[in-house]
């Protein structure tokens, strides 16, 4: 994707994305993939939903407006995705991890910011896990809409530059960008990835600043609804889609915090 000279704050500021290419397949555990079987030990209970009401403080994001009422059964989480650190270096793994695990309520939670499931992100390091666990079934009361389909993963890295709304309106004078992004004709594609900038199609990056220790959050993975079909030089196009929807045929944005990884997460459907 290329951008007008004149536009070079916004060039300057590229950063690599990996697009994922899911296509049909039966990933395993020792594989990255989206909905297949997670490396969950077998030692370790399977995770359930973080997001209670009222919100517990492992809620993976702020300002949640509803969740589990404390007298009903909290349901199972489902895994969404894993990746492994040598399939996707991008990724800020924590000293002595290299696996990093997506889990999904599959049921519909409300914040401020978020429509859609609520999200856990799991570092692990791969080599110590044991037996690994069976998953459970999905939860009767899931949402179709948010259950994956086994998908194994063809990526390829791309460049990819920042919406004008990024920026605060007195940066955008500052560094010479106009004053609207309608003004700028690019648009970031929707497609599974990791890394790279934010589609902003439904939403703005507003209120993406750690909890913990007040740092912008970053962009850290999408799953999306649909692939688009946006040139990266990869060789193999038959992209499949993975089965969920996200918001209006959206994509679930997961924001990491740059100073410590292991800080709370934020999620964002676009």
């Amino acid at each position: 994707m290329n951008l007008p000279t004149e536009f070079s704050a916004l060039i300057e500021r590229a950063r690599t994305a990996v697009r994922l290419h899911p296509v049909d397949g039966e990933p395993a555990v020792g594989e990255s993939h989206l909905g297949g079987p997670l490396l969950w030990p077998a030692s370790e209970p399977w995770p359930t939903c973080p997001v209670t009401w009222p919100p517990k403080a492992e809620a993976t994001d702020d300002g949640w407006t509803g969740g589990h009422p404390d007298d009903e059964p909290v349901p199972a989480m489902v895994g969404a995705a894993q990746f492994y650190r040598r399939d996707f270096p991008e990724l800020p793994f924590p000293d002595g991890t290299d696996l990093a695990q997506v889990l999904l309520c599959p049921t519909f939670h409300t914040s401020k910011r978020h429509y859609g499931p609520a999200v856990r992100l799991v570092w692990r390091d791969s080599k110590t896990g044991g037996e690994v666990a069976e998953a459970p079934e999905p939860p009767e009361e899931a949402d179709d809409m948010f259950l994956p389909q086994p998908r194994v993963l063809n990526p390829c890295r791309l460049e990819e530059f920042p919406y004008v709304d990024e920026f605060p309106l007195d940066r955008r004078v500052e560094l010479g960008l106009p004053a609207s992004g309608d003004d700028v004709d690019y648009e970031l594609g929707q497609f599974s990835k990791v890394g790279g900038w934010t589609a902003w199609y439904a939403g703005d990056p507003e209120d993406l600043s750690c909890r913990e220790c007040g740092a912008r959050l970053r962009q850290a993975i999408a799953l999306a609804t649909q692939e688009d079909e946006v040139p990266c030089g990869c060789e193999r196009r038959d992209d499949e889609e993975a089965g969920w929807e996200f918001g209006e045929q959206g994509a679930l944005n997961i924001f990491l915090c740059p100073t410590d990884p292991r800080h709370p997460v934020k999620v964002r459907t676009e």
